[in-house]
């Protein structure tokens, strides 16, 4: 009898035990951001409302650092991931922040600290390797390409080495399938550190991007439709399925992949004047839309605000002509719908938890690369050079 109480009352330890440890990681991942070192401060007007709201954001990020140099707590956090996003966003800002910034040197310091043996820029425990690490590679190549060359290009062998076989690239190398979103960072990330548009890993990524896209011209699966637009990964929609008259099942585009597969194809050397990239801006010329992600609603609305930012800039025209003719001067729609949203504090938040855009830390990042790019476009800048440009 006794023996049975003592193996009870050992399972009770246990078990209590597992549920203290259990509700210590809940509290840690949930407590996502500890430290505020203080009240945003006040941020002198330029005279440019747009440079202004940029600084506001800046200045909003900063006071939300950890003391070690990051911009998350929680033990499950994709850590490099949210500081290299505020740092990104700090450097290509107007303001043109860098390492004589103390807090911007912390926060590069904290980046370059998660470098893996394999290269890779994450935290083991949680994976996300792919995505943290493309971030980093933005980051730190914005900040000094010369002085974290060694670090760079150990990241960039690293993301060349987990293109997976169908051309994609997904969250994490250790399991799980391709996403044109992922995709999408690795382009970015790997045009950053100097890969060509012609490398062979691009070409690879163009059969994939095209396999995304509702385009019958050029996908041959039999749920493309001819919307131009983009699904999340080959047969999966965020938004959603449909049978047609037919009865055939079609996947949904929606607003922030097709707007991530129309920058993606550029950033692979994809030619603008390419029937897959004609097509892609026919989607946006029949969808344009600041009030939602189309087809999602106020689901990642704010990514969909950067990638739409990122898209319009790399395709490199100023105007955006809908199909009943109706023009649309999109960095000066885009940027004062942004600043409309934007809170007193300076951050911007999603009511909407999708894709974890509560978050203020990181959608007030988002938003500030974002006006920046506004900002480029309405001063004459261009994201990049694009082939097929008139």
């Amino acid at each position: 009898m006794m023996k049975w109480i003592k193996r009870i009352a050992l399972g009770l330890v246990l078990a209590a035990g597992f549920l203290v440890i259990g509700g210590w990681i809940f509290y840690k991942t949930q407590m996502t951001h500890h430290t505020v070192s203080g009240t945003p401060g006040k941020v002198e007007p330029t005279g440019d409302r747009l440079r202004d709201s940029i600084r506001r954001g800046i200045e909003y990020l900063r006071v939300q650092q950890e003391p070690d140099g990051e911009f998350s707590a929680g033990v499950l956090d994709p850590k490099p991931a949210f500081t290299a996003l505020v740092v990104d966003a700090a450097v290509r800002s107007p303001e043109g922040l860098d390492e004589k910034t103390p807090w911007v040197a912390r926060a590069v310091k904290a980046i370059v600290s998660h470098q893996q043996p394999d290269g890779g820029i994450y935290t083991p425990i949680l994976g996300m390797e792919n995505y943290c690490t493309a971030v980093s590679i933005m980051a730190l190549a914005r900040v000094d390409r010369q002085k974290y060359a060694t670090v760079i290009e150990k990241a960039r062998d690293y993301q060349l080495g987990i293109q997976r076989g169908d051309g994609g690239v997904g969250y994490s190398a250790r399991g799980g399938r391709a996403d044109l979103s992922n995709t999408a960072m690795w382009l970015e990330s790997l045009r950053k550190a100097g890969i060509r548009e012609d490398s062979e890993e691009f070409k690879r990524c163009r059969a994939y991007i095209t396999a995304c896209q509702n385009n019958s011209e050029d996908n041959s699966a039999a749920w493309a439709t001819d919307d131009g637009g983009f699904i999340y990964r080959p047969g999966q929609s965020k938004a959603g399925s449909y049978k047609d008259r037919d009865g055939t099942l079609r996947h949904r585009s929606y607003g922030l992949m097709s707007y991530a597969g129309l920058v993606s194809f550029l950033w692979a050397g994809v030619d603008r004047e390419d029937r897959r990239v004609r097509s892609a801006m026919r989607w946006v010329r029949n969808n344009w839309t600041l009030e939602e992600n189309r087809n999602l609603r106020d689901a990642g609305l704010y990514y969909y605000y950067m990638t739409m930012a990122k898209a319009l800039s790399a395709y490199g025209q100023r105007q955006v002509t809908e199909s009943d003719g109706k023009a649309h001067d999109w960095p000066v729609e885009l940027s004062e719908k942004v600043m409309s949203l934007q809170s007193p504090d300076g951050s911007w938040k999603n009511s909407n938890e999708q894709w974890f855009e509560s978050d203020s830390i990181l959608v007030t990042a988002y938003m500030v690369r974002t006006l920046s790019i506004c900002h480029e476009a309405v001063n004459g800048g261009s994201g990049g050079v694009v082939k097929g440009r008139k």
